[in-house]
């Protein structure tokens, strides 16, 4: 089943982001967070792991991860969690 489906994940604040499963059982994970690269962007290929150090959200309410520095959209990571 695709992460989509069985979660959501939420702007908490800069370090925390709130996740939701299907349940609508909640945790938060801090900054840093691991996650999955599964689209390829910039110098991230796909089937990477890398931390996320700070949550920022814009002001249409996408959610955005800065990862070594850098700012990218949190549509090209999954995070690797059970409930």
């Amino acid at each position: 089943m695709n992460q989509a489906q069985t979660i959501s994940v939420h702007y908490y604040h800069s370090n925390a982001l709130l996740v939701v499963n299907t349940k609508g059982l909640i945790r938060i994970l801090y900054t840093p967070f691991r996650v999955l690269c599964t689209i390829p962007i910039n110098k991230l290929s796909s089937n990477t792991w890398v931390y996320v150090e700070e949550v920022y959200s814009t002001n249409r309410d996408e959610l955005q991860y800065v990862i070594y520095g850098n700012i990218y959209s949190y549509k090209h990571f999954v995070i690797p969690i059970q409930f």
